[in-house]
């Protein structure tokens, strides 16, 4: 499939698998239909800014989506990043940039909770509409929420996580600690939720095995679940982490005093998987321990080439990128928007990486040259 033809099936699912909810009244439009530049519904146009939090192939695939919208539905794209996923000062800039622009709605994925509102303020008294994607500001005036649940993504994780221990280990009889170096991210917390509370309700019978000589339900039930929490509290997690290098720093440091009683060891996003990555591969400590991440950054997908990396979880950013400017379309319009939109997750690992959906997630605008000519390619 060649990289137009790929493009315009990936634009295709995004259109036209989501939920009823999302979709704009005319369906899943095409250049000219009702949803296209030329029909009935065509806008008049004008920007919408996609500001993103950083510069990582992630984001990439965001501005590919956007990119893409803007193009069907008649929207000049600008975009603008963070430096870092704590760099909120650039974003602010970007927001004001907006507003002197006048650009008609901003898609952002905020690098701060708060921090941005009184840009957001500004923004809106000038008629500006604001979509957030991958993470939430509080600010009452965001007109929805595209993101890929923190929560579940981090129990995909955990469940398959558990399923790689289980290769090895069907009872999980040897089954050790849980490490995690979580990132600076506000998607972080939860994603470490999710992961902690379905990785210790999937092994629950190998962390606290039910004593069959107790009769009384109760106690064994109390018994089970203080073990489930004791081990909920024994997970080792490292210094949040905004950096590659930092996050390699916070893995090598647990690793160096806690390699022998680690089963598993998890990052949050590309950086923090990244730098667990760099440290168990110094250590040679692939074989000992399963590692699973967020993202499918090109360094991330050669680690699992090399099984250092088990599996990471992949969302859908350029879902993210389309759907914002979709929904940016809409409110413009002023037209209703859903509050939340949940564009889902999958699992890569050495088994599925080369799937064709997989592929096209990863990918979704053509595999470049360079990684068309790496080991474990298409085909």
């Amino acid at each position: 499939m060649n990289k137009k033809n790929r493009r315009g099936v990936f634009r295709a699912i995004a259109a036209c698998t989501l939920s009823a909810a999302m979709l704009l009244s005319g369906g899943c439009g095409s250049k000219g239909g009702q949803g296209g530049p030329g029909g009935p519904n065509a806008q008049q146009g004008g920007t919408i800014f996609v500001i993103t939090k950083q510069s990582l192939s992630f984001w990439d695939d965001v501005k590919k989506g956007a990119a893409d919208a803007g193009e069907e539905f008649g929207y000049d794209i600008v975009f603008r990043e963070g430096t870092n996923d704590n760099d909120y000062y650039s974003q602010e800039a970007a927001i004001y940039d907006a507003v002197k622009k006048k650009a008609k709605a901003i898609v952002i994925a905020p690098n701060g909770k708060t921090e941005l509102n009184k840009a957001f303020e500004e923004a809106e008294k000038n008629g500006i509409k604001i979509i957030n994607i991958n993470s939430r500001a509080d600010y009452e005036g965001v007109a929805s929420f595209i993101r890929c649940s923190d929560y579940e993504s981090g129990s995909v994780a955990a469940r398959n996580a558990i399923t790689l221990l289980q290769v090895k280990d069907p009872e999980l009889a040897t089954l050790k600690n849980i490490a995690i170096i979580p990132s600076t991210a506000a998607t972080s917390e939860e994603r470490v939720a999710g992961f902690i509370d379905s990785f210790t309700s999937q092994a629950a019978d190998a962390i606290a095995p039910i004593d069959m000589t107790e009769t009384n339900e109760k106690k064994v039930q109390d018994a089970r679940s203080a073990k489930i929490d004791a081990y909920k509290k024994g997970v080792i997690q490292g210094a949040a982490c905004s950096s590659e290098s930092a996050a390699k720093d916070a893995a090598m440091k647990i690793l160096q005093s806690n390699r022998d009683s680690i089963s598993v060891m998890f990052g949050t996003n590309t950086n923090t998987t990244l730098g667990i990555c760099e440290a168990i591969e110094e250590l040679e400590l692939e074989n000992d321990i399963t590692v699973v991440g967020f993202n499918s950054d090109e360094k991330e997908l050669a680690y699992i080439k090399t099984h250092v990396l088990d599996g990471t979880v992949i969302q859908n950013p350029y879902m993210m990128g389309y759907v914002g400017v979709r929904y940016a379309k809409r409110a413009i319009n002023g037209d209703s928007v859903p509050s939340r939109m949940d564009t889902g997750a999958v699992f890569v690992d050495a088994e599925n990486i080369n799937d064709d959906f997989i592929q096209l997630m990863i990918y979704p605008d053509g595999k470049p040259d360079a990684a068309e000519n790496t080991d474990g390619g298409e085909g």
